[in-house]
């Protein structure tokens, strides 16, 4: 089992080169072994808050709408933070003003999560492409 001081979540959990059945393939019924990116992916996905799971459909959206990953295959900062601005405006919630929430916390953090969130979704569709 592996130690990880500055983890503490992570005490307890085995090493996976401590793992026996982790490198044993010959156990059929090892939880793993039948895996694929897309249940991997798909699994994490559902651990996001309810409200990423509402901002994502509009990042997809937009993605949707104006990303190539073919013929543009690194958009500009520009290009992102325009994406940024039509999922901002395209979710606009009924609670959600960018002036209070500028000032309340003297910065945007709902545009830095859309903007982690454009950046994740962009990544995942080049994923496949350029690896």
């Amino acid at each position: 089992m592996g130690e990880y001081p500055n983890y503490p979540d992570y005490n307890g959990c085995p090493d996976y080169h401590d793992h026996h059945e982790y490198h044993d393939h010959k156990h059929d019924d090892h939880q793993y072994d039948h895996c694929n990116y897309d249940m991997i992916e798909a699994e994490m996905m559902s651990m996001y808050d309810p409200l990423c799971h509402e901002i994502m459909h509009h990042v997809r959206m937009v993605c949707d709408r104006y990303d190539d990953p073919w013929r543009c295959p690194c958009p500009t900062r520009e290009m992102v933070e325009r994406w940024c601005d039509e999922v901002l405006y395209s979710w606009s919630p009924s609670w959600y003003s960018a002036e209070a929430e500028t000032q309340q916390f003297g910065r945007r953090p709902l545009r830095s999560l859309v903007l982690a969130l454009l950046i994740f979704e962009l990544l995942r569709r080049r994923r496949r492409i350029y690896r």
